[in-house]
């Protein structure tokens, strides 16, 4: 897929500071303030999201996500109304000490234009009182879009119609993007809006912004780095801890990386010199570290590859520089004979779309 066609917009005044930033979705909100130091600014989310934020009000970027399509996940929206006017959503995130406003978005079971162009006319709504209410913050429409939905192409055109600033949510049981043909619809999602925030991914938001987007959050943990849809099949085991591994360009589970540390042949893979591991660190010193410390590690290093990314010379070449890369760094370890992670599709996917 070509993407030439990709070009950096002209942006209103309220949107230029939000060029280039990399915030953290934060999964626990009460964890915010840790992750402050590392990102350049944090999405709360739903009614705790409005007690926290307050308290960073003028120290970080804030935003928050009221994620009413939480709730909606695997049985649609149904009749249930927002419960406040889009004037009472503006002034809420307003008093809360939003720097950039979300319109409320729902998740209905149906997925047909008259739907979506319905959730886009709230949306329109939303953004028109915060125009009114709020005009120096910047503010957008969350859309949640499922992998199936991606492919098929079928929110291009409204939300190119639409005219409206857009914060596509990737819905999905596993990686959304992990295919060709889903990556491809998420850029031309991205594309097809006015201006384009990534509300809540993976590394692959790094990629999103490289060719268009103009902001993007990299969420903190595994059930915020989007949207889960539930299954048929019950957990029976709580999820694996992971780490975030910089030449990976993905998170390993902790296991993996425990079972690595002593093997010196895999000391530059697991090299990192984000905030937490310090200069000539190394991910696999992690292991015996507590929760906090792992995931302040991961978000740091996250973002810190993200900004080498964006603040290239040519950002959609570098990113694919990080995609070969970390491509590389998995065949290294199959050469090894090491036993571990399967490559991670989205990497896959970036090299055959980006060519």
């Amino acid at each position: 897929m070509s993407t030439t066609s990709l070009t950096i917009r002209k942006l209103p005044s309220e949107y230029i500071g939000l060029r280039g930033k990399v915030l953290a979705y934060v999964g626990d909100n009460a964890a915010g303030g840790r992750f402050a130091q590392y990102a350049d600014g944090l999405v709360f989310h739903g009614r705790a999201g409005f007690r926290e934020a307050p308290r960073y009000a003028g120290r970080s970027l804030c935003v928050i996500d009221p994620a009413l399509y939480k709730g909606d996940r695997g049985h649609g929206a149904g009749a249930r109304l927002f419960s406040q006017s889009p004037t009472e959503a503006v002034q809420a995130q307003v008093h809360a000490g939003a720097d950039c406003l979300l319109a409320p978005s729902r998740f209905p079971l149906e997925r047909d234009a008259q739907t979506i162009n319905a959730l886009l006319m709230e949306g329109e709504s939303f953004i028109s009182a915060a125009r009114l209410e709020a005009p120096p913050l910047p503010a957008f429409v969350p859309v949640v879009i499922r992998f199936d939905e991606l492919a098929d192409g079928r929110w291009d055109a409204p939300i190119r119609s639409s005219g409206l600033p857009i914060a596509p949510a990737f819905a999905g049981y596993g990686d959304p993007l992990a295919t060709p043909p889903q990556l491809e619809g998420a850029i031309r999602v991205v594309a097809a809006a006015e201006i384009s925030f990534v509300l809540r991914y993976d590394t692959s938001a790094i990629g999103l912004m490289a060719l268009e987007a103009t902001a993007g959050s990299i969420g903190t943990s595994s059930s915020a780095r989007h949207l889960w849809l539930p299954t048929r099949h019950s957990r029976t085991r709580s999820p694996s801890r992971s780490l975030f591994v910089p030449r990976f360009a993905n998170w390993m589970k902790v296991e993996f990386i425990e079972r690595s540390a002593a093997d010196p042949d895999l000391d530059d893979l697991f090299r990192c010199d984000c905030p937490v591991c310090g200069p000539q660190g190394d991910v696999r010193r992690l292991v015996e570290a507590d929760d906090e410390m792992q995931d302040d590690h991961s978000i740091a290093s996250a973002v810190r590859l993200a900004h080498e990314v964006l603040e290239a010379d040519d950002p959609t070449w570098a990113w694919r520089t990080v995609c070969q890369s970390a491509v590389d760094a998995y065949d290294e370890l199959e050469w090894l004979g090491i036993s571990g992670p399967a490559k991670s599709g989205a990497l896959k996917a970036w090299l055959s779309v980006l060519g």
